[in-house]
């Protein structure tokens, strides 16, 4: 038997110890790192937060006090991290890009623009750029390459805006004579020689930094002068030598209004509103807006961009997520797939307010569930959309709301944020609860706006007084839009509503009969301050339709002089008993109904008197009118209205509606059929002129496609 010791030196085993006891921690920690954590829950945030600070919140009503305590919790720095997870931000997908590239490139090879256009806006979409330079090669050769499908389908503006794009996202110097080159051929195309021949100037300056040899540069600047030259002759009679001037956002968002549908005499105070009309106020119904003068059926009572808006998720390939248009073109954010403009002007917009914060808070909101709360949306963008110094340099009108602000001689702007401030909360009626769950959603858009970059300070348990100040805003912006949203809308082209607002017809909404209506979509909400302080009837007097996302109030109906002026917050006596509307508006605007509609117990559509030869005396305004004479009349207009409706003619069909409306009212008392009825033919004629227009989708098959 061997006399050598059995086993390892003791040096050895204490070693082999130590290995086991790291291998065992480090096997731990692989674990741990490999255990999928819970996802992060804004329900489980909001409840944890208001749990924690319930007994010190208690303690004090100063919501910038209760802001610090809730942002003294750890528990709400776990927004960081969300922020901040790995590859969430930029958006992008440099395969799928290019793919959709080069697709687009096939498809244009052999003349299929239309779906070439198509294919490179998805590379546009999904191309990856520079997050500070916002640069990027593969954007930079889609943009270009749309610019020429836009050009060869005769869409020029369109390319324009395009080249621009490839341009600023870094298009090689050596080829941008060929973009400045399309883009002077574009603007001769428009008529615009000023700005072509700034174009003609750029190309030429490019041509000598294209690389290309001395002799091919110099032949290259000839012929593109002669083809100018010979160009310009020819649109020379018609066109502007000065450089136009660009229109502002404002103006090209009123643009696309008929000058006819314009309010004809603004007020002096409130620009958004008629000359006619006074806000007053009572103990009652508070703030409301009555009419000085008479309102005639069909005038434009007000017309108004809203202070803040926001588009649906469901709509933001299409749709302008700054001016709310539909756009064939969209222009995509450089760092994010999630947001697009339709034009230059608007991204420069929303680059350079809301959206460079909410570009990196997309992921955010849809894990969250806040990209479908749009009250939380809007609360976040009227703070996000201005600067912090705007609000520190004008706290002063921040300070408390003012219940009858408007009702004297003070100005009262529609982008003037005292409009927003001052607007109705129901504060007395809020419950401890609603309180304390707005207080600790505002603390959350707080944490999200430090985490992007909002403040000079970095986000901490220790906050500052602006961004305890910020935080009282945000929780006080809620509580204001919670009632004073209006649902943004489009209709359909394709479908209709029957008479019974049940039924959908298939057919073109330019062919409303007498009774249908022009169905809409949400397309994203907005806040109005100025119409904010028109109240609720069931039976309304006003029609609101939506070009882009300015909101036009058409009187429906002739309004006398110190008559209310009323709008419809969902509940309409039409279509809604007054057993269901009474609950439905207590519960979402916390007020309970005493509208005339209500009192009078009026009845829904289908039980409204129609033939006036059959309704009692008392609902006539007079004691002796001719019903058989006012049933002639009504009916040669309808006969009128049909007729201009076949040939298309929508001008007509809508005086049509206006003078059936001025002849009922005169004589008879709602409710009646007729009433409805011009309601409907009003709006549906108005919104035939809105840009705001889309399809519904006619079967499952084209849905999947």
């Amino acid at each position: 038997m061997s006399s050598e010791p059995q086993g390892q030196p003791e040096e050895i085993q204490k070693e082999e110890v130590n290995d086991n006891a790291e291998n065992e921690k480090l096997l731990k920690k692989i674990l741990e790192d490999n255990e999928e954590k819970e996802p992060f829950s804004l329900r489980s945030f909001i409840q944890e937060l208001a749990k924690q600070c319930k007994e010190e919140m208690e303690q004090t009503k100063d919501v910038e006090e209760r802001i610090k305590i809730i942002c003294s919790k750890e528990s709400s720095m776990q927004i960081g991290e969300l922020v901040h997870e790995e590859g969430a931000w930029p958006r992008k997908d440099e395969e799928l890009s290019r793919t959709n590239r080069e697709d687009g490139n096939r498809a244009y090879n052999e003349g299929r623009y239309e779906m070439a256009i198509l294919l490179y806006t998805e590379a546009m979409r999904y191309a990856p750029c520079n997050p500070v330079l916002l640069e990027g090669e593969a954007l930079a050769s889609a943009a270009a390459n749309r610019s020429a499908a836009f050009y060869q389908t005769k869409q020029y503006l369109h390319a324009i805006d395009d080249i621009e794009v490839a341009i600023s996202a870094g298009y090689p110097k050596n080829c941008q004579y060929k973009l400045y080159i399309r883009m002077c051929k574009c603007e001769l195309e428009l008529n615009r020689i000023g700005r072509a021949q700034r174009a003609f100037d750029l190309a030429v300056e490019a041509i000598e930094w294209s690389g290309l040899k001395k002799d091919i540069r110099s032949d290259l600047t000839v012929n593109l002068q002669e083809a100018f030259i010979n160009l310009a002759k020819e649109v020379e009679e018609d066109g502007n030598i000065e450089l136009e001037k660009e229109a502002t956002l404002e103006e090209s968002e009123f643009e696309s209004i008929p000058s006819k549908f314009w309010v004809a005499d603004t007020h002096k105070q409130m620009p958004a509103a008629s000359s006619s009309v006074k806000v007053k106020f009572n103990d009652k119904t508070g703030r409301h807006v009555v009419a000085t003068n008479r309102i005639q059926a069909g005038d434009i009572v007000f017309m108004e961009r809203p202070i803040v808006s926001t588009v649906c998720d469901e709509h933001f390939e299409n749709i302008c997520i700054v001016c709310l248009r539909y756009t064939t073109a969209p222009l995509p954010c450089p760092t994010c797939s999630d947001a697009n403009f339709c034009s230059l002007r608007c991204q420069k917009e929303g680059l350079s307010t809301f959206h460079k914060y909410e570009c990196k808070l997309t992921h955010v909101f849809q894990q969250t569930g806040i990209k479908n709360l749009p009250l939380l949306l809007l609360g976040f963008r009227a703070i996000c959309q201005r600067p912090v110094q705007y609000f520190t340099n004008n706290k002063e009108k921040f300070l408390s709301p003012r219940s009858k602000f408007g009702c004297n001689e003070e100005e009262y702007q529609s982008q003037d944020y005292a409009t927003l401030f001052n607007l109705c909360t129901h504060s007395n009626l809020r419950e401890n609860f609603d309180v304390v769950t707005k207080t600790v959603f505002a603390c959350f858009l707080l944490r999200c706006l430090q985490e992007t970059g909002y403040f000079k300070t970095k986000a901490s348990l220790t906050i500052t007084d602006e961004e305890a100040f910020i935080g009282r805003l945000l929780k006080h912006f809620i509580e204001c839009i919670q009632f004073n949203t209006h649902t943004i809308e489009s209709i359909y082209e394709n479908r209709v509503v029957g008479w019974d607002a049940e039924t959908r017809l298939w057919k073109s909404s330019t062919r409303c009969n007498i009774g249908d209506s022009v169905e809409t979509e949400r397309i994203g909400g907005g806040v109005y301050p100025t119409m904010a302080l028109v109240n609720h009837s069931c039976d309304p007097n006003i029609v609101l339709i939506f070009f882009g996302r300015v909101a036009l109030a058409v009187a429906s109906r002739a309004i006398e002089p110190g008559e209310e002026i009323n709008d419809n917050y969902g509940a309409n006596y039409a279509s809604m008993p007054v057993k269901e509307r009474k609950p439905f508006l207590e519960k979402s605007h916390w007020f309970t109904c005493t509208c005339k509609a209500c009192t009078s117990n009026y009845p829904v559509y289908m039980k409204c008197p129609k033939d006036y030869k059959k309704i009692p005396g008392s609902a006539f305004k007079f004691p002796r009118v001719d019903r058989q004479k006012l049933n002639r009349d009504v009916e040669m207009i309808k006969k009128e209205i049909k007729g201009n409706v076949l040939q298309g003619n929508l001008e007509k069909v809508y005086e049509s509606f206006v003078y059936w409306s001025d002849l009922v009212d005169q004589l008879v008392y709602p409710p009646h059929q007729d009433f409805i009825n011009i309601r409907k033919g009003i709006r549906n004629c108005m919104f035939q002129l809105s840009p705001n227009k889309c399809r519904a989708r006619e079967s499952k098959e084209e849905d999947e496609r």
